[in-house]
């Protein structure tokens, strides 16, 4: 339930895939791509691509690829759940966040934004027994994925091509149908 990264600026009408793919392209951004077998769980409104993890849309195939599919989206969907308890923490502890921000100068919301999502990541590391990550574990939080000394990874690079789209889909796939087969056995 940590930020690993934070992107402002940005109005929030527009669209997080569209700032994903600006943050993706930008070679300043020092956006923290997952290590290679890794990735980032998204929703569907974003495309699945090397690193990013999107469920599935519709439920096309046989009975048992249409079954893989639901049960990967369920699982999906859980572990999504934690990103929107993170913001939920996020909003109780400040909320400045709960309603239109107040009419500050845009540099002055951006680094309101920045200020309050390092504070959230300090309390998450040094207050364990913090009232609203207590809260939200209470809820079913899963176990933070941070380990004590884990060592840092490289991230992977990113394959845009359409054989690379392909292939990361054909992983997904796989996964989906790995999931019930062991589901059912």
């Amino acid at each position: 339930m940590r930020f690993v990264y934070v992107r402002i600026g940005w109005e929030g009408s527009v669209h997080d895939a569209r700032i994903l793919q600006d943050t993706l392209l930008d070679p300043d951004s020092s956006f923290p791509m997952p290590p290679q077998g890794k990735y980032y769980a998204v929703d569907a409104a974003y495309r699945n691509m090397p690193g990013f993890m999107a469920p599935f849309r519709g439920a096309q195939g046989t009975h048992h690829e249409r079954a893989a599919k639901r049960l990967f989206n369920r699982r999906h969907a859980s572990v999504r759940n934690i990103i929107e308890r993170t913001f939920g923490v996020l909003k109780k502890r400040f909320p400045i966040f709960k309603g239109p921000m107040q009419n500050y100068l845009i540099a002055t919301q951006n680094n309101i934004v920045l200020a309050c999502c390092t504070f959230h990541n300090f309390m998450r590391a040094y207050s364990p027994t913090d009232e609203y990550f207590n809260e939200e574990a209470a809820l079913g939080a899963l176990v933070d994925a941070h380990i004590a000394g884990e060592q840092p990874h490289p991230g992977q690079p990113i394959d845009m091509s359409q054989q690379g789209i392909d292939n990361w889909n054909e992983d997904r796939r796989a996964m989906a149908a790995h999931m019930y087969l062991n589901e059912h056995n």
